[in-house]
């Protein structure tokens, strides 16, 4: 026989109908109603998660990794790397400046040269080289040709002063020949002898300026000879100063012109080297 305490004993004395009516009425209403199956159903799924849980492995702490070791500390730099180092640096807009440098230079060098070229005695030599037709027979860069050859000094050794040159620019071979001449220069060429080709006279074709501008170019230019340039400058600065009012329009060309250099062409330069002459004995001193 079971024995039920006062609780349990009211709450069997209710009866199941009267519970049910209870139930039905509830659900009328709206309101939710524990028909006890769900209180049943619930208690095993308790049960089941209690026992999950009492069976679930239990979870290990995490193991501590152990802290790694600091790194050690770099090696000092070298004195020659540290003075790199601290070595102010170079801008980065200068390097487009040092490229573009030797650009520059070039440009600027070449208006200085053109500038040069296109006054003095040797760029006014050079005009008459080419208008007057020397360059047909001597070669535009003085190698030679129908006539002999200037480069190279060629033409110093048949001319060491630019006087008894001018005096065979002036006569020429026929003039040298009518004035009983069988040779000309300082190497005694015979005339007429390179390739038969015979020596115009320009005389009476160039003004003294002209001869004296386009002899100068043949030696220094052309013959490489530079110890020519001082003597040829001074004569075309007093040129163009009127220092020498005594020159003729023209060397005289005939029988009673110079043929040696030492006369009426010598007499023209006879200034300009007693000044050349004084300067160097000043700059002696």
């Amino acid at each position: 026989m079971i024995l039920l305490d006062a609780s349990e004993s009211a709450l069997t004395e209710v009866p199941e109908h009267l519970l049910q009516r209870s139930r039905d009425r509830r659900r009328a209403m709206g309101l939710v109603v524990d028909d006890g199956d769900a209180a049943a159903s619930a208690a095993p799924a308790a049960a089941a998660a209690t026992s999950a849980v009492a069976t679930a492995p239990a979870i290990k702490a995490p193991v501590p990794i152990p802290a790694a070791a600091p790194p050690a500390p770099p090696e000092p730099d070298s004195p020659w790397v540290s003075a790199a180092k601290s070595r102010k640096k170079i801008p980065y807009w200068v390097m487009p400046v040092l490229l573009f440098l030797p650009i520059w230079l070039i440009m600027y060098v070449g208006t200085l040269e053109d500038v040069a070229r296109e006054e003095g005695v040797l760029y006014e030599g050079s005009v008459v080289y080419t208008e007057s037709g020397c360059s047909n027979c001597h070669g535009a860069a003085g190698a030679g040709g129908t006539g002999p050859a200037f480069a190279g000094g060629a033409v110093i050794e048949t001319f060491a002063d630019a006087e008894a040159q001018m005096a065979w620019v002036v006569h020429g071979s026929q003039g040298y020949t009518d004035a009983g001449f069988d040779s000309y220069g300082d190497n005694g060429k015979a005339i007429g002898d390179y390739n038969g080709s015979a020596m115009p006279a320009f005389g009476a074709d160039l003004t003294t300026e002209e001869l004296i501008a386009v002899v100068f170019y043949e030696r220094i230019e052309l013959g490489g000879y530079e110890e020519d340039l001082p003597l040829a400058e001074k004569v075309w600065d007093m040129l163009e100063h009127g220092e020498l009012e005594d020159l003729p329009e023209h060397f005289a060309e005939g029988p009673d012109g110079d043929f040696t250099g030492q006369g009426e062409i010598a007499a023209a330069l006879a200034a300009a080297r007693a000044e050349l002459a004084e300067a160097e004995e000043t700059a002696a001193e």
